[in-house]
């Protein structure tokens, strides 16, 4: 067998798989408990962050933020429709607004309908908890996301 020059042997090997094309590890590789938990925090934090003109019929903010977050999170619609829907009660709890008389988001029509609307709904909510808490909208969220731990 020939023998290897010592350039050979000093050569650096690169990988084989080219820089940024590996993209990122999505959080429901690791478990399902912590990609509904990313899924939850991050819909949670950016409905709370919404403007006005955010939920202007047109507006992308809303469905490609949901889209983002449920492709990070690795969820699909049922998954996260039922984590907007366990956010929705840990808002009433934390807010003491009343259960009774909070409005039942109506999740008809195709799933990705659904979702969209939910958050629409959760967005009015977070401004209602807020104001019944005395609390920002980002605190009421984050008020939420912890009893999700509790």
């Amino acid at each position: 067998m020939a023998s290897r020059s010592a350039a050979d042997r000093t050569r650096i090997h690169h990988c084989v798989t080219p820089p940024g094309h590996t993209g990122t590890v999505p959080a429901a590789a690791l478990d399902r408990s912590s990609a509904t938990r990313h899924f939850a925090v991050a819909a949670a934090r950016g409905i709370a962050s919404l403007e006005p003109t955010d939920l202007v019929e047109g507006n992308l903010t809303l469905p490609l933020g949901l889209s983002a977050w449920m492709r990070l999170a690795g969820l699909d619609l049922a998954e996260a429709r039922d984590v907007l829907l366990i956010l929705r009660s840990r808002l009433l709890e934390t807010s003491g607004l009343d259960r009774a008389s909070e409005p039942v988001p109506l999740l008809a029509g195709d799933e990705r309908t659904a979702v969209l609307a939910l958050a629409v709904y959760l967005e009015g909510l977070v401004a209602r908890a807020s104001r019944r808490a005395g609390t920002s909208r980002e605190q009421s969220a984050e008020l939420a996301l912890a009893a999700l731990d509790g």
